[in-house]
């Protein structure tokens, strides 16, 4: 999540305006790519004349040259007036729907008659329509004509990093469904011929009895290092040796699976079938493989694995999947963000711990099987919540929240937080209107990028409360 993401730049020129103009900022565009952590893919002196794009024959070449090196996403820089045929051909070259952000740079003194000039201002406005006629969506700085060192453009550039980040990751996902959902849990129904329509999603369904049977003979060198990374992890007392091997087991055999059918994210149907047939609770195997970047869902909420793919990718780190599970019984703009004990230990705020499942343990009167649960509070700061979903009227719905974890009374078991925002009631409201009862849940205020990518991705944003403002401005819906 942290390399440099890999992002097409086409230097947008006009033959008749000043090169040496167009060629000094180009240089200076690369280096505030780079410094935003994006590697640019940009056409060197061999490839087009000076390094820029100015005719329909660069704009092929530049094209190719994105496709070929697999971009995320293109940033077309009017270095002056610029070509907007060209500028907009190498920017939806190939790939379908590739983010585009555009920006235009300012003048460098007084405009006089006899001076250099780029008039960037103007011909940024011409490209954007060539984009518009190709109904290609795409955004741009708050400052849309500015200078490559100036902060509102880094940041720009950074949120449409993330936003790529988001898109080039969920497009085309593949995600594990093993087993089918809690029968009495339509909340967490999906249709996966909509998800491949909308998303290019697949889904492949896996029977919890392939993932039982290959745990019986998992290979026992790695169930016995995946063992002593888990000891290492958390505090198991209690928790005995053959239940600790049996997630070590768990885990394995997850990975493995992971591994052969390329998923990049699963839901597993965690009760209580997993208790009953293989004697533990998943939570501490799910919240591990969601560290290492295979967020895990669970109730095989595939909408939810959705949801924290997004979020983790957008917010580069990893994401958890929470309940919106009860309002303080004091403090009325904070609620508890809660599971039976799956957060990732990342998002912790100190320790962790192996227990059990109290609901399941409590319903038969007995912990055996159980154990398996991570209990951890959440790490005090900025947090962000976001939830796709999908209505039977074919719209695809995304709420966006941002928050904090604070300190507030009340210890409740399991995976929790206290999270406040300025208004419970109206986040409540929009929940109640069109989400279900999970939403994945990440570190840090994320919500412009966040946007970003699912104006990209074609989702329909639901932001219930004032959220941070950001850089970049969207463009037109198509």
């Amino acid at each position: 999540m942290s390399d440099q993401l890999k992002l097409g730049f086409v230097p947008a020129s006009r033959a008749m305006f000043d090169q040496q103009l167009a060629v000094s900022v180009r240089d200076a565009c690369i280096a505030a790519m780079s410094d935003a952590g994006i590697q640019a893919v940009v056409p060197d002196s061999g490839l087009t004349k000076n390094g820029l794009v100015q005719s329909l024959d660069d704009a092929g070449k530049v094209g190719r040259l994105f496709d070929d090196e697999g971009v995320a996403g293109v940033v077309i820089g009017a270095l002056n007036f610029g070509e907007e045929i060209p500028a907009a051909i190498a920017a939806t070259h190939g790939a379908a729907g590739r983010p585009v952000m555009l920006f235009g740079i300012g003048e460098e003194g007084e405009l006089t008659r006899e001076g250099a000039r780029r008039d960037a201002f103007c011909g940024l406005i011409s490209i954007a329509t060539a984009l518009r006629h190709r109904e290609a969506k795409f955004a741009f700085p708050r400052t849309a004509v500015g200078f490559p060192d100036a902060k509102g453009f880094a940041g720009a550039l950074a949120e449409f990093r993330d936003a790529c980040r988001g898109v080039s990751a969920v497009r085309g996902a593949v995600y594990g469904q093993f087993g089918p959902r809690p029968a009495n849990f339509e909340t967490c129904a999906f249709d996966e011929l909509s998800l491949m329509r909308k998303l290019g999603i697949r889904v492949v369904p896996v029977p919890l009895t392939t993932l039982f049977a290959k745990a019986g003979y998992a290979r026992e060198k790695s169930v016995r290092e995946t063992y002593a990374r888990m000891e290492e992890q958390v505090d198991r007392t209690g928790v005995s040796d053959l239940d600790l091997s049996r997630m070590a087991r768990l885990e394995v055999v997850l990975t493995e699976m992971v591994e052969e059918n390329g998923l990049d994210g699963l839901g597993l149907q965690c009760w209580t079938s997993i208790q009953e047939d293989y004697g533990i609770s998943p939570c501490f195997v799910m919240s591990r493989l969601t560290d290492r970047g295979i967020p895990c869902a669970c109730e095989v909420d595939i909408h939810g694995v959705l949801s924290m793919h997004l979020l983790s990718a957008v917010a580069g780190m990893p994401a958890g999947l929470a309940d919106w599970n009860n309002r303080h019984t004091s403090e009325p703009d904070i609620f508890s963000a809660w599971h039976c004990g799956v957060f990732p230990a990342s998002m912790a705020g100190g320790g962790c711990r192996l227990g059990f499942h109290n609901i399941l343990a409590e319903d038969t009167g007995s912990a055996e099987g159980k154990y398996g649960t991570i209990e951890l509070e959440l790490e005090a700061g900025p947090l962000t919540m976001a939830r796709v979903t999908e209505h039977p009227w074919d719209e695809w719905p995304v709420l966006v929240a941002e928050g904090e974890v604070v300190k507030a009374a009340g210890v409740p078991y399991g995976s929790h937080g206290w999270v406040k925002v300025s208004d419970l009631d109206c986040l409540y409201a929009a929940v109640l209107r069109g989400f279900p009862h999970h939403a994945a849940i990440a570190r840090g205020h994320h919500a412009p990028a966040l946007l970003a990518a699912s104006y990209f991705l074609g989702l329909e944003p639901v932001v219930p409360l004032e959220v941070g403002a950001g850089n970049l401005e969207l463009g037109p819906e198509y």
